[in-house]
């Protein structure tokens, strides 16, 4: 959309508008006594004052470069509820919290395997569900250029990813680890 390339709010320009526009309807009503005038301006107003604010959104969402987290859904849930039994005895705000950081983490990390292809959606909760639990008491911070491996062996070079997760400490993991 082309509300998506501009950069510059431009206040002035609407405020000199939306003032123009304000000023014009009372004067048409008093002075030149035309309601119709009157009613074309304000309805004009409300038109570029919807258009203005999309175009605010948009170039505030664009210099913020805010990227919306993935929502988990149901069997995302449900999956996280099988394969972690501790994700149950959890408190309401910290599986909120937990299922918040997991959607930022699937929203801007790259989850790879040994080969480098992207791993299925119940993995990537899996590894991200791992991390987050294993960097709790940390500051939470996530970067777009991170990549995250879940691998049955270890790579030749780390220094490609940010976080590597073997299947055997997964396991391991799976059944003694109690988050948070």
């Amino acid at each position: 959309m082309i509300f998506n390339k501009i950069k510059e709010y431009r206040f002035s320009f609407w405020i000199a508008v939306f003032s123009f526009l304000l000023i014009a309807i009372p004067i048409s009503v008093i002075y030149l006594k035309s309601m119709s005038l009157a009613k074309f301006f304000g309805i004009l107003l409300v038109i570029l004052l919807i258009l203005a604010l999309k175009i605010w959104f948009s170039v505030a969402k664009n210099r913020n470069d805010i990227v919306p987290r993935v929502v988990l859904n149901k069997n995302d849930l449900f999956d996280l509820n099988k394969d972690f039994k501790d994700f149950l005895t959890l408190s309401a705000s910290n599986r909120d919290i937990l299922v918040n950081r997991i959607g930022l983490l699937l929203s801007k990390v790259k989850f790879v395997d040994a080969s480098n292809t992207l791993l299925d959606r119940r993995d990537a909760v899996r590894v991200a569900y791992t991390y987050v639990c294993l960097n709790t008491g940390q500051d939470f911070k996530v970067n777009t250029d991170w990549v995250f491996l879940f691998s049955p062996s270890k790579p030749e070079s780390d220094t490609l990813y940010k976080y590597v997760l073997l299947e055997d400490d997964f396991k391991t993991f799976k059944t003694n680890f109690n988050s948070l």
